[in-house]
């Protein structure tokens, strides 16, 4: 069975593909504040990244008291690092993404999406932090996802992100868990059965979703179960991608898939 290196636990967990391009957020009623983010969304649409990241600043400054719009100026921060290869920009626009986040949860404690847009954050700064951060943006990530369920029960991305979580910690190995006790002091317990549970709450909260789909593919194919597997990667074929995400999860799951099939 694969089994997962330790400086790469956590950043396996949530190199998750353009996450915050799951999340519908509205938009607040400011229609400057909309015209800005309506043209920052163009700008990253067409790979312009740096009029993007200026635009955000503009919008940014229009607003800081709404919940929803500094979700929206989160998400929007987190897409902009799949769209440079610049490490510096990745972790710029990173740090403004956390911030938008952070600040959404202060002002709307009981916002399941700010808990959620929140989580998202975490799981993506993983990526450029060493392993010690990652264990503790993974403890974080892991309390916003579940406040935003305790919130929001109906969070289907919260339930794939806990999905995500527990398939990914399932996946480090004996020797890598003995390296992170004796120097961090252990990970939290998770199994590939919980995984399953997670994705399988997710698909019944959007059975459209095909990242949804991926997720439980892989679940059921870490325990063995290939024909699960293949079931839902042939769902993950017949959907029609709603967005970035469920593009690149189709991609992965015909990969799978073929892999599987051979």
């Amino acid at each position: 069975m694969d089994r997962a290196k330790p400086h790469r636990i956590i950043v396996n967990v949530l190199a998750l593909a353009a996450l915050l391009a799951f999340y519908n957020f509205g938009f607040g009623a400011d229609g400057q504040f909309d015209n800005l983010l309506e043209q920052a969304t163009g700008a990253e649409v067409r790979g312009e990244v740096p009029k993007a990241i200026k635009l955000y600043e503009q919008a940014s400054l229009v607003q800081s008291n709404n919940a929803a719009d500094l979700c929206a100026l989160s998400k929007g921060y987190c897409n902009l690092t799949y769209l440079t290869d610049s490490a510096a920009v990745q972790r710029d626009a990173l740090k403004r993404a956390v911030n938008c986040a952070e600040q959404a949860v202060r002002i709307g404690p009981n916002n399941a999406t700010a808990h959620a847009s929140l989580a998202v954050c975490y799981a993506r700064s993983c990526a450029f932090a060493d392993i010690k951060t990652q264990l503790a943006y993974s403890r974080l990530f892991k309390q916003e996802a579940e406040k935003a369920i305790a919130l929001d029960s109906k969070q289907d991305i919260a339930f794939y992100l806990l999905g995500r979580w527990n398939y990914e910690i399932a996946r480090v190995g004996f020797f890598s868990r003995a390296y992170v006790k004796l120097v961090y002091g252990g990970l939290p317990k998770a199994s590939y059965q919980e995984a399953i549970s997670d994705f399988q709450k997710a698909v019944s909260l959007a059975p459209d979703r095909i990242i949804h789909h991926e997720g439980l593919a892989m679940a059921y194919q870490a325990t063995g179960e290939k024909d699960l597997a293949i079931k839902e990667l042939e769902k993950c074929r017949a959907l029609k991608p709603s967005d970035i995400a469920d593009r690149e999860s189709q991609r992965e799951a015909l990969k799978r898939l073929e892999a599987l099939n051979r």
